[in-house]
């Protein structure tokens, strides 16, 4: 049995890391992005190619809400939907050469915001606590992997 006040300390201090690298990334006045257009892009780097319905159900919202998110996030160049070579009738969703950098440059601040707080970790724990989160990441519903 999970001990329930685990989990919610767990949880806490995963919302406290989770919001300090969207602090450090989304809450500045240049933000070109909302975090859940962050969401998307990410999605879309690790599973290029998608199409507007497999976005929509990924992000669980309605087809015409992500045109529009599309729509803003081709207006800065971050994606371009494209026609499908075997089936002219669907249009493919994929990062531009500016949406990949913006992802690897985000990811890189990512890095630096954490390397001072990972630091306090000896390497032991450092290579534990990389490994338990695997674990605990292997174990989430596929969809999420």
């Amino acid at each position: 049995m999970v001990d329930k006040a685990q989990l919610e300390i767990f949880t806490t201090h995963l919302q406290k890391v989770n919001r300090y690298l969207r602090c450090k990334t989304f809450d500045n006045k240049e933000r070109i992005v909302t975090r859940v257009q962050w969401l998307l892009l990410r999605y879309l780097y690790r599973k290029p190619d998608r199409t507007i319905g497999q976005l929509a159900a990924h992000l669980d919202v309605r087809q015409s809400t992500m045109s529009q998110m599309l729509d803003r996030l081709e207006k800065v160049d971050l994606i371009m939907r494209r026609t499908d070579s075997q089936d002219a009738r669907i249009k493919l969703v994929e990062l531009t050469a500016a949406g990949i950098l913006f992802i690897r440059q985000t990811e890189e601040a990512w890095m630096e915001a954490l390397a001072e707080p990972f630091a306090h970790f000896t390497p032991d724990e450092r290579q534990a606590l990389v490994d338990l989160m695997e674990k605990l990441s292997q174990h989430l519903p596929k969809e999420y992997n």
